[in-house]
């Protein structure tokens, strides 16, 4: 039976490639970025403190700091990377102590409800069918008051949702769909997010329909995935911090060449082809402005030429120019401040429709056609200006025998 997690389906709708290299290629990856690093270290400190809790040991903050400090240089490696290059390692370090002293201050002595799971794993059917499951790990499932289920999570994320977002997010509404047959006599669920970068804790309750919903949009999802061929990867802001960019037709460049020695990262193939075709764009951008602004004076001068020598025809060696130039009337476009006034003119005098709504070409064609009444078209005619209007038209001269 396919299983699903919140990380897989929340994987494939930020890059359905990475979706591709991680649930269906199975790429194992090696690398693992600081932020996941401390985010895991963060995790197993506070597993640890609800643990020992549950064997009536209360912790002091500085054992729970030793446990932590001890956890972070047992499992620090070379495959750790840090992304933002102006922090170093020491920096994360001591944002995880923050997030734990934090922590362990607001919520002191830790008797806000009996613990019932840590880590506690789950698995359910999505629908009655029992064709799709979905699976997952919650953080700490708590009891009050013997009929008030809260679901825990833990993040140590730099950026803080809204309210609305929290909302809307499918992880702990997944593990109240979870929870709902493993507990019983249960009267409410809430949800809480612990966002311990900010010292914030953000709750959230679902309605029975609302969990109905995220059942059918779940399902939704999951076909989608199941007929996608492509798996087209998606660039966005986290593209830095995925651990497959080497494997990924969008990055797997950038992370071939950015070892490089200088000396062979100037001649690497893709590198040479993407400057020397930079280059001729932009000589190419360079010798249009070039002939553009040589073809203006131009212009310009055959204007000036032509109403010199009062021509409205001028003959080349192979071709001809037809030089037009005569005063038209313009009306205010949309937008302009008298057009609405203008608009309202013509409703009145009842001939909208033969403008075409106003449009200000066909305006001064009907004008000038005739049979608009003279006090109507001198109304109108106060919203117009007087504007030249210029034009070259160049054809070839024919053949002479």
């Amino acid at each position: 039976m396919p299983t699903y997690s919140y990380s897989q389906l929340s994987t494939y709708e930020t890059c359905p490639q990475q979706y591709k290299l991680a649930y269906i290629d199975k790429i194992e990856v090696e690398t693992e970025s600081i932020e996941a690093f401390m985010g895991s270290r963060v995790h197993e400190t506070l597993e640890k403190l609800y643990r020992d809790l549950k064997v009536t040991k209360l912790n002091a903050l500085e054992e729970l700091l030793s446990f932590y400090y001890q956890s972070w240089e047992k499992n620090w490696n070379d495959m750790v990377q840090i992304i933002r290059k102006d922090y170093r390692a020491e920096d994360y370090r001591r944002l995880g102590e923050k997030c734990i002293s934090d922590y362990y201050k607001r919520y002191y002595p830790f008797d806000q409800g009996k613990t019932l799971g840590l880590e506690e794993y789950i698995s359910f059917p999505l629908e009655e069918e029992r064709e799709y499951w979905i699976r997952g790990y919650i953080d700490r499932v708590t009891l009050v008051n013997s009929s008030i289920l809260e679901i825990h999570d833990y993040k140590t994320s730099n950026r803080l949702p809204t309210q609305e977002e929290i909302h809307s997010d499918r992880q702990l509404a997944f593990y109240q769909l979870g929870v709902g047959e493993k507990w019983q006599g249960i009267q409410q669920v809430k949800l809480i997010w612990h966002y311990l970068t900010f010292d914030t804790e953000i709750q959230s309750t679902r309605t029975p329909s609302e969990l109905q919903q995220l059942r059918q949009t779940t399902l939704e999802l999951i076909r989608r995935i199941e007929t996608d061929k492509k798996f087209a990867p998606k660039e966005g802001p986290l593209c830095d911090w995925c651990d497959y960019q080497r494997f990924c037709p969008k990055r797997k460049h950038l992370i071939a060449v950015g070892s490089l020695p200088p000396n062979e990262y100037l001649n690497e193939e893709g590198v040479v082809l993407v400057n020397q075709y930079v280059e001729m764009k932009e000589k190419k951008r360079l010798l249009t402005e070039e002939i553009d602004v040589k073809l203006a004076q131009l212009e310009e001068a055959l204007y000036a030429y032509a109403q010199r020598e009062e021509l409205e025809t001028i003959f080349g060696s192979d071709h001809v120019a037809k030089i037009k130039i005569e005063m038209k009337e313009k009306y205010p476009l949309k937008g302009d401040p008298s057009r609405k006034m203008l608009d309202e003119v013509i409703k009145k005098a009842g001939k909208w429709m033969e403008v075409s709504d106003l449009n200000p070409w066909m305006l001064a064609r009907v004008i000038g056609r005739g049979g608009w009444p003279p006090s109507l078209v001198d109304k109108v005619k106060g919203f117009s200006t007087m504007e030249e209007s210029r034009s070259i038209t160049i054809s070839k001269l024919k053949e002479r025998e």
